[in-house]
């Protein structure tokens, strides 16, 4: 479904699309008034001055930009297309909190609509594919990063990142905000109003940070279970975007009505724009996940491949100096054919030289998403959970042989 099709004729956004491009961008206008008819010109370059989002943006990217000037002070490299995907995140939470569409957010249901497909669905998937806790655990002085390691490893970390309760609050969130209350609540108070903004942004992170984002997090599902995840959440997305397209209910119709606003279209044909506007949106945004899983799927593989490859070869080498050192042993020809096709002493110096050694040159290899929970699970203090030492130890090995990977590349 394209977006011109999801628009119909008339509305507030629809004739925005439509129209041409002022010769200068609009002056800003005032908080609490009734704003100008959308043009694309407003769309583009209004800006909203509030403090709060511009504060969250500038603190966002100044913190993640800190951390990637200090690996580089220390001769570490840092994948540039991970500070490009969060500086794009940041971009896109600016653009729904003090851009053009925000100026509109509570004049037109459309506006609104734009807003939380941007903070909730858009957003999301540029910052978790910036990697910012793997960031922070490389940047981060000794003891914040112990307790950064603790919080990913508490047991309220590992609830949130479970990805059905990503999903879960995900769906709960579409159809508890539009169809209670909750939504006319949000446009009365402005606290309440952020509050929802924070909150979609929040969630819509919870949801695809465990399927596309490439941190080390607890409980993260195979490939194939993220998958069958997204066939399961997309067409629910779709039968809410549905449901609201199709409904004759206005929500919040007492606010709308007592904001008088004199031009566009009709408050229902305008609340149908929205829908239509999500039902694209969420098409094409599901695209663009399955896309990024599909790439992220294939190079899990090929690293896996390599890490088998360089292993075998590793055990292939310390057999050979095993038996070299051995030297020569008098034994008979028939004994000595049997010793080396069945692998005897000589197989079992490689076991065990890398049953509990540090894998660190091999992981380097590996996803970074699966590799903080795989080497702890080597790394153990005894039969129960592993320590936080040992978590913080098995996150050092990872984070000196990911640093020195990215170096060689």
């Amino acid at each position: 479904m394209s977006f011109a099709a999801a628009v119909p004729p008339g509305s507030g956004l629809a004739s925005a699309l439509s129209g041409s491009v002022p010769a200068h961008p609009a002056a800003a206008f005032e908080v609490g008034t009734v704003p100008p008819a959308p043009t694309i010109g407003r769309l583009l370059w209004h800006v909203t001055p509030e403090f709060g989002p511009i504060a969250m943006v500038v603190v966002m990217a100044g913190l993640y930009l800190f951390g990637v000037r200090r690996l580089a002070g220390r001769g570490d490299a840092w994948d540039p297309w991970r500070t490009v995907a969060w500086l794009g995140g940041v971009l896109v939470i600016a653009y729904a909190l003090i851009g053009g569409v925000a100026a509109y957010d509570t004049t037109l249901f459309s506006a609104h609509a734009v807003q939380h497909m941007l903070l909730g669905t858009v957003a999301p998937l540029p910052l978790a594919l910036g990697a910012p806790v793997t960031l922070a655990l490389r940047t981060l002085p000794p003891r914040p990063r112990r307790w950064l390691i603790a919080a990913l490893h508490s047991r309220v970390a590992r609830v949130l990142t479970f990805p059905l309760v990503g999903f879960g609050l995900f769906i709960v969130s579409l159809y508890g905000l539009y169809f209670t209350s909750l939504y006319q609540d949000s446009l009365e108070h402005p606290w309440f109003h952020l509050l929802v903004h924070v909150h979609f942004l929040v969630v819509g992170c919870l949801f695809y940070w465990p399927i596309v984002g490439i941190d080390p997090i607890p409980g993260r599902l195979p490939y194939p279970g993220r998958l069958i995840l997204l066939f399961i959440t997309f067409p629910i997305h779709a039968l809410w975007a549905l449901a609201l397209f199709t409904t004759n209910q206005v929500f919040a119709q007492s606010w709308y009505e007592q904001v008088h606003r004199t031009w566009g279209a009709s408050l229902i044909n305008d609340q149908h724009t929205g829908a239509g506007l999500m039902w694209a949106a969420g098409e094409l945004v599901g695209a663009f996940v399955f896309l990024v899983l599909f790439v992220q799927w294939s190079r899990a593989d090929a690293r896996e491949a390599v890490r088998v490859d360089r292993r075998l070869d590793r055990e292939e080498r310390l057999a050979a100096a095993a038996a070299a050192a051995a030297g020569p042993r008098p034994a008979p020809a028939a004994e000595s054919a049997v010793s080396v096709g069945s692998g005897g002493a000589g197989d079992a110096t490689p076991a065990a030289g890398t049953a509990g050694g540090d894998p660190a040159p091999a992981d380097a290899d590996r996803d970074p998403a699966e590799v903080g929970v795989a080497i702890m699970g080597r790394r153990r203090s005894g039969a129960g959970q592993p320590s936080l030492e040992d978590r913080e130890n098995a996150y050092n090995a990872w984070l000196a042989a990911l640093a020195a990977s990215e170096k060689r590349s």
